[in-house]
């Protein structure tokens, strides 16, 4: 009987440890990585990410990635800062992204850019001064 509980019991993490590693490779979500050159490095990047049920505010630093899970029915807004500019994108949005696991960001001098694949870029937004 003892070992039936322990075969039981084995089963049982297997299953569930199964089940989390299914529900982790499954999620989507988008990350931004502040790809600015070395000479920003002491300009901080703000970013507030908002959604209706989701607010995130981070400074990344020049190199870092912020990753960012989403509800798959929800629209992500990023608001960016870098001194004197200003941008404003959809780090997600159900209507264009339905389908891709994860949606690719990239800050750089100039701009904003997107990308499914991680290696084929599309400026989306501009930086902006008042």
């Amino acid at each position: 009987m003892a070992n039936h509980s322990l075969l039981f019991s084995l089963a049982l993490v297997i299953f569930f440890l199964c089940a989390t590693l299914h529900a982790e490779s499954s999620t989507t979500g988008f990350e931004i990585k502040n790809d600015l050159p070395e000479e920003y490095a002491d300009v901080p990047l703000d970013l507030l990410v908002k959604s209706n049920k989701f607010i995130d505010h981070q400074v990344l630093k020049v190199g870092k990635t912020l990753k960012v899970g989403v509800t798959q029915n929800a629209i992500y807004y990023v608001r960016a800062i870098l001194g004197n500019k200003f941008a404003s994108v959809h780090g997600f949005d159900p209507s264009r992204d339905a389908g891709h696991k994860t949606v690719f960001w990239l800050v750089k001098k100039d701009g904003f850019y997107f990308s499914y694949d991680n290696a084929s870029w599309k400026k989306d937004s501009p930086w902006e001064t008042d």
